[in-house]
């Protein structure tokens, strides 16, 4: 994932760059399309790092449709939804009506919290 400070935040809407999506990888990994009015949280994500990371140096590529691959998909795809458009309201990978996630037995959170706080954040708790 870029850092912060490479992010350019007037870039707040439109697909996932060919690079992040994985294409210029000779894969598609990152199938992510957000709605038409959907606006970026801190500008366009850009994966270019964290996919050549990726395919330098991962052991095993998953068979196309198996378990594993799809998985591997939702992940990759929630992990853009969570991490980088704020409204909730145009997530596409879960149902944020039955959302619920609790850590160590705490008090469950919505995904209106998630989105506020974070997802690593809502994970950690208050310690």
């Amino acid at each position: 994932m870029a850092l912060a400070h490479e992010l350019d935040k007037s870039v707040d809407r439109g697909s996932l760059s060919d690079e992040s999506k994985g294409l210029t990888f000779g894969e598609l990994i990152r199938d992510y399309e957000p709605l038409p009015d959907t606006k970026w949280r801190f500008g366009k994500p850009n994966y270019a790092k964290v996919n050549k990371f990726y395919f330098e140096n991962r052991v095993m590529k998953h068979k196309e449709g198996s378990l594993e691959a799809v998985v591997t998909n939702i992940v990759k795809n929630w992990e853009v939804e969570s991490h980088h458009i704020a409204d909730i309201h145009h997530w596409q990978t879960m149902d944020i009506k039955a959302f619920k996630a609790a850590v160590n037995g705490g008090c469950p959170c919505n995904a209106q919290l998630m989105s506020d706080v974070g997802p690593y954040n809502m994970l950690l708790g208050e310690t």
